[in-house]
């Protein structure tokens, strides 16, 4: 009786790890076309507009695609740990936020002291859940 129950279950952890592998490849597709689209873009801003306006577009997406990867790397670690970490979630969020705020602070002419403090405090609760949850891991209250 226990070893039909077992194979229903390596049944489905074969069928999960062949679905894990074709999500990567379709995440290293949506990777290249990105790259290639980014490069693609810059080369017709430099062509067509200023520099200036050129290089805070250019920024803007290349923060973004960096943003990506992280959110990526998150995904290919719960492929492989099969959980969700808190800690590697919130490194996109802080990378989206600190993104947000070089893009913010680019385009502003006149710095407003309340968004600073606003990214400021936000950052800094970010980083601080993420490093409670480092310190704090589940497999330290398991034992």
């Amino acid at each position: 009786m226990l070893t039909k129950l077992l194979e229903p279950q390596k049944i489905f952890r074969k069928s999960l790890q062949y679905i894990v592998n074709i999500l990567i490849l379709y995440i290293i597709l949506i990777l290249c076309i990105g790259l290639a689209k980014t490069v693609y873009e810059m080369k017709i801003l430099l062509n067509s507009k200023p520099i200036g306006q050129t290089f805070a577009i250019v920024v803007t997406d290349i923060l973004t695609f960096l943003v990506i990867i992280e959110l990526f790397k998150s995904f290919i670690e719960y492929f492989e740990s099969h959980r969700f970490r808190l800690h590697s979630m919130m490194d996109p969020a802080i990378i989206f936020v600190v993104r947000e705020l070089i893009i913010t602070l680019y385009n502003l002419l006149e710095l407003v002291g309340q968004l600073l403090i606003g990214f400021g405090v936000l950052i800094l609760c970010l980083g601080l859940v993420r490093t409670m949850a480092v310190h704090l891991s589940p497999r330290d209250f398991s034992s």
